[in-house]
């Protein structure tokens, strides 16, 4: 868990979920995936701003992102592309 591996991680997730669906047959969950993936975003930023500024909360916070960090692991490893959501395949 960094910086980094938080930057790739939510990268790799903005492209798969792809821009914000107005309808269609993934308009009602491209915005709620998308405010899944904000809110373990900013979990795991505040751990680590926490552990940055050598504070002894992020002893406490470190469960809670290593959970949000899994989390996003696996909608990595399970959300289509946005090339196989457009074909129908997902």
């Amino acid at each position: 868990m960094s910086r980094a591996g938080l930057e790739r991680l939510t990268s790799l997730l903005t492209e798969r979920i792809g821009p914000p669906r107005d309808h269609g047959t993934d308009a009602s969950r491209v915005e709620p995936l998308r405010r899944q993936v904000r809110h373990a975003v900013t979990g795991i930023d505040a751990y680590l701003s926490a552990v940055e500024a050598g504070n002894c909360a992020a002893v406490g916070l470190r469960e809670q992102a290593l959970e949000l960090w899994q989390g996003l692991e696996r909608l990595a490893s399970v959300r289509p592309g946005p090339d196989a959501a457009d074909s129908g395949a997902g």
